[in-house]
């Protein structure tokens, strides 16, 4: 599901990301010149396990017809890692799997949220839907001191989901389609769209359709998307894809926390 492609220049570091992405310069399987925001496993805190869980977030959303940027595969070879010229960073992806993850560099088209931001009404149905889909994915890391949301004009991405699919490590956790299983979602600034839904007309019958139409077969394939050098991951990737699955046939009760959180 994602294309691999082979980088040819380290551009720089992004200059911000707790996991320390860089911009590279790669060439796609046909030949073709592409920017991408990598990350690379040694700056995770769960190593691979971290890229596994944006490529499953990358696959869903796709298919839930979220605006994330184009997500990679980066085949890192040794030879193009000794030719970094930045010492912390050619010793970073030495460290790292030979396959790292990537999306689609945006260039400087589009601004970071901000604090004071305010959702045009044309964005209210890719908010909430992002919403509903940061509830359901455990994703804590769209915050208001951490916003990974780029936004231009009434166009919205989102980005960086690796801390996401965590609910196992979470002591008393509840899922999302039960009473209480968003309640952390109603803390001021845990996520940046909570306040700038309340009040506002949110047609949900567009996110429950989009949810109950993902097969057990597009799940399987998101596993089949995690490539076989992030192995020591497959026990959470499939925690990942399980609770993927239990959401879908409980969307109604998804739904219905999010509505009680947003009330």
């Amino acid at each position: 599901m994602l294309t691999r492609l082979t980088p040819v220049e380290f551009n720089k570091p992004t200059g911000s990301g707790r996991t320390r992405p860089a911009i590279v310069t790669c060439e796609t399987p046909e030949g073709d010149i592409v920017e991408v925001v990598a990350k690379f496993s040694a700056g995770c805190d769960l190593g691979v396990t971290s890229l596994a869980r944006e490529v499953v977030a990358a696959c869903l959303a796709a298919d839930l017809e979220l605006p994330v940027p184009q997500p990679f595969l980066l085949e890192i070879s040794p030879a193009w890692a000794d030719i970094i010229s930045e010492p912390g960073y050619r010793e970073l992806v030495t460290r790292s799997s030979p396959v790292a993850f990537g999306s689609k560099y945006l260039g400087n088209q589009y601004a970071a949220w901000s604090s004071g931001a305010r959702l045009l009404d044309g964005t209210v149905p890719v908010a909430a839907a992002a919403f509903v889909f940061d509830g359901i994915i455990q994703n804590p890391d769209r915050r208001r001191e951490n916003p990974n949301c780029l936004v231009r004009g009434d166009e919205i991405r989102i980005i960086d989901h690796e801390l996401a699919f965590g609910h196992r490590q979470i002591l008393f956790w509840k899922p999302p389609w039960q009473l209480g299983g968003l309640k952390v979602m109603e803390t001021p600034g845990f996520h940046i769209f909570r306040d700038a839904l309340h009040n506002r007309i949110i047609d949900f019958e567009q996110i429950r359709a989009a949810w109950r139409s993902l097969s057990d077969e597009r799940l399987r394939a998101y596993g089949a998307a995690v490539p076989q050098e992030w192995s020591d991951a497959g026990a959470e990737i499939e925690s990942a894809l399980a609770l993927i699955r239990d959401a879908r046939d409980n969307i109604d009760g998804c739904i219905a926390e999010a509505r009680r959180v947003l009330e």
